[in-house]
């Protein structure tokens, strides 16, 4: 078992692979493999270390794919939609919440870890009447929640919903633009 950080490497070859590498630069393993051109981009760990999600465009669009450290192989995970990005998990490790592409703009997501009961948690408009942008998951530390940003409002303001979509809650009012918003561990 290698502990170290995770990290996105592009060499020359146009492709984008995921490596783990020890804390003191010894060991790098690689982890995702291509094909030549792929992007494999924002991995994301699961909360017991045993698995990585991650998107890919591999298949031709971006879709989540989840990583096992254990058989060294990776399982596609999403079929939806043109874009899969930012795959975050719940903290007990059973769901993956991410930002995907469907009809023109971004929702939230959420799947279970094995790839079943694919549900729809955002749904929200613009002031035009068009549908908002809703990118950038981050699950509560108790996993009921899930931070995000859209852009409903103009800019890219932080909401938080329930894992159900139902209780949805501004946080920002401001005319900043806020990106990857991050649930911290230590604040219930």
């Amino acid at each position: 078992d290698m502990s170290g950080i995770v990290m996105r490497i592009s060499p020359s070859n146009g492709t984008s692979d995921l490596y783990r590498i020890a804390f003191d630069g010894s060991k790098k393993q690689q982890l995702t493999f291509g094909p030549r051109g792929a992007m494999n981009v924002e991995p994301a760990i699961s909360p017991d270390g045993t698995k990585m999600a991650y998107s890919s465009d591999r298949s031709g669009n971006a879709m989540i794919y989840v990583y096992d450290f254990a058989t060294k192989e990776s399982k596609r995970l999403t079929y939806a939609g043109k874009y899969n990005a930012s795959p975050a998990w719940s903290p007990d490790g059973t769901k993956i919440a991410f930002a995907g592409h469907v009809d023109n703009h971004f929702d939230i997501y959420v799947i279970d870890a094995n790839g079943k009961n694919l549900t729809k948690v955002t749904s929200a408009k613009k002031t035009s009447g068009r549908a908002a942008n809703n990118e950038d998951p981050s699950f509560s530390p108790d996993g009921r929640m899930i931070l995000y940003r859209s852009d409903r409002s103009g800019h890219y303001q932080l909401y938080t919903t329930t894992v159900d979509g139902k209780n949805d809650y501004r946080l920002t009012f401001d005319k900043h633009t806020y990106l990857r918003p991050q649930w911290s561990p230590f604040l219930k």
